[in-house]
């Protein structure tokens, strides 16, 4: 099928950076784009009117965990002040007695809600580091019926985080090793990676920095490598993890990484945003931003989850003056990676305390071309000729915009993925006025409803002091009703 988008604003790609076209066009061929201009005579099948909206290429999203954010809620855990934002620690560390796997159709529901949802604010391309345990080829036909582009194996680690009787956190290794781990990861991806079409890609993710000791780190590399595929794994992402690093190690946590091999182009760092000499831990900068950049590897950046536990990256502009790669990822919800652009640009001003510092510019190439390199896809993030037909068409003509001087500061400033009109991958409508061509929205919305309160309701059986959810985090203001 061919698809002409006609007359909107379109972000081209001039063979070395984004472009803007005014009353452009964009031409689709089955997968591919076949044209980016001015010229709207080419027949197509069908022809899409983007006037007065932008046509973005398809945003990437380095960090969409597929479940429910049902623990997101309680991520600031107001009982407890040693979690030391290691944000996971309020959900993902349970009394080890009390470890349950989640019933399958709720892991199923999980994953197609978090992965539609990121598809359905504008990223045609997702990195999933990792949700619920559940059936793996399930995982596959979710990723057929939502029709986004899924970057994913299940992630694997040779340590688990428990709480104990008291309310402490612990590492306790495993008897494994977190092997088995490792093989199923790798069995994925020889079975599934290139399934539907190409938009399932495999990539290894070994879970954090701090859970994967050394040797299971150095085969993931050589994994990696056997596979042709890119490594993910959580780093920098709270002060608990680089204490504890610190601490085994003797070294912060980019130089432990680098030292066991795991950076190079095709790595993706989730968060990276604690450092030595960051302002909330008493120790000194290294060589760390030299090693990133040096080694190219990619820091996926959620400036939104950082800012949610009181921290933040210090600071995206002075990352990328160091010559560190950036790509923006969400990992907590709303998994809407337009407004995590402007996230990324308001936090790094204000950590700068530069009101011209973190451009529009810059965070638009970190949600595209930045990603696209950490994946090492050259035919994702841009329009361009024999790139993959993976569009964005976003409306710009609300109240909420105004009169628009510059599109891309707009969109930066004001836009968020609630703005998002029509997404197409591969070139197919995926969706349409806001809605899934797929899937039936309210009912998937309805379904997670449900799943959430059933988990909300039974929290107390899991919780290490057996809380409920509204004495963990109390209601905003007193219900009736």
């Amino acid at each position: 099928m061919s698809i002409r988008i006609d007359s909107g604003v379109v972000v081209g790609w001039s063979g070395t950076s984004h472009e803007i076209v005014l009353n452009g066009s964009v031409f689709l061929e089955g997968d591919t784009i076949k044209s980016v201009g001015t010229d709207k005579s080419q027949p197509a099948d069908r022809v899409i009117d983007a006037s007065g909206k932008i046509v973005c290429p398809g945003f990437i999203n380095l960090h969409v965990h597929s479940q429910l954010n049902i623990g997101d809620y309680l991520l600031t855990d107001v009982t407890k002040k040693d979690y030391l934002a290691a944000n996971w620690f309020v959900f993902g560390a349970p009394l080890k007695e009390k470890v349950e796997p989640p019933a399958p159709p709720a892991v199923a529901m999980g994953r197609r809600y978090a992965l539609y949802s990121a598809l359905r604010n504008g990223a045609t391309t997702v990195l999933d580091p990792g949700g619920g345990p559940g059936a793996l080829d399930d995982y596959v036909a979710i990723v057929g019926q939502t029709g986004g582009r899924v970057f994913f194996s299940p992630p694997f680690r040779s340590h688990d985080i428990f709480t104990d009787a008291e309310g402490r956190h612990y590492y306790e290794e495993r008897s494994d090793k977190g092997r088995p781990g490792l093989k199923a990861a790798v069995d994925f991806i020889k079975t599934f990676h290139g399934a539907h079409n190409g938009r399932l890609q495999g990539i290894l993710n070994p879970a954090q920095a701090e859970t994967c000791e050394p040797s299971l780190l150095k085969e993931s590399v050589a994994a990696a490598k056997e596979l042709d595929v890119p490594v993910h794994i959580h780093a920098g992402g709270n002060f608990r993890e680089f204490l504890e690093i610190l601490n085994k190690y003797r070294k912060p946590v980019a130089e432990y990484l680098a030292d066991v091999g795991i950076l190079g182009p095709r790595t993706t760092l989730g968060h990276m945003a604690i450092t030595g000499g960051h302002s909330r831990v008493d120790y000194p900068l290294g060589d760390e931003l030299k090693i990133l950049a040096e080694t190219g590897a990619t820091v996926g950046h959620c400036p939104h989850k950082c800012a949610k536990m009181a921290f933040a990256m210090e600071s995206f502009d002075r990352y990328l003056e160091a010559g560190v790669r950036i790509g923006l990822g969400t990992d907590t919800y709303p998994l809407d990676i337009v407004s995590e652009m402007r996230y990324a640009s308001l936090i790094s001003r204000l950590v700068d305390r530069n009101a011209s510092g973190a451009r529009a510019a810059a965070v638009f190439n970190a949600a595209t071309i930045g990603g696209a390199t950490a994946l090492g896809r050259s035919d994702l993030g841009r329009l361009a000729v024999g790139a993959k037909a993976d569009v964005v068409i976003i409306n710009l003509r609300t109240t909420r915009y105004g009169p628009v001087r510059d599109p891309i500061n707009a969109l930066v400033e004001y836009g968020s993925g609630a703005d998002v009109e029509t997404v197409i991958v591969d070139g197919e409508v995926v969706v349409e006025n806001g809605s899934s061509t797929r899937i039936n929205d309210d009912e998937l919305l309805a379904q997670a409803e449900a799943g959430a309160k059933r988990a909300w309701d039974s929290w107390s059986a899991r919780d290490w002091n057996g809380r409920s959810v509204e004495q963990i985090i109390p209601p905003a203001f007193p219900t009736r009703g």
